[in-house]
């Protein structure tokens, strides 16, 4: 990269999430990766927040959610439907 700037190429490093997320001192400081336990698949590297506000910073607070993790809230609490609205769709293998 140094040799190529030199030469008045424009030039960057290439680096990979692994560098990114480990190496790269910018992002470190300002905490921007978050690691979370995902249920299926352990602990799990999240990029956080593009932006830090001084009185609301955000966080991450849960994993990606699984597959279907949701529905019964969605359903439910989101959508109004009954027990019985939601049970019906269950047997109808809607959520396969």
């Amino acid at each position: 990269m140094s040799l190529l700037q030199k030469a008045g190429v424009p030039a960057g490093m290439v680096q990979t999430g692994e560098d990114i997320a480990e190496r790269d001192p910018h992002l470190k400081e300002r905490h921007y990766f978050w690691t979370l336990d995902h249920p299926e698949i352990g602990p799990h590297v999240y990029p956080g927040p593009n932006f830090k506000l001084s009185k609301t910073p955000g966080e991450l607070r849960t994993a990606a959610p699984c597959l279907g993790q949701h529905n019964e809230y969605v359903c439910k609490d989101i959508l109004g439907m009954s027990e019985e609205e939601y049970a019906d769709l269950l047997v109808a293998n809607v959520f396969e």
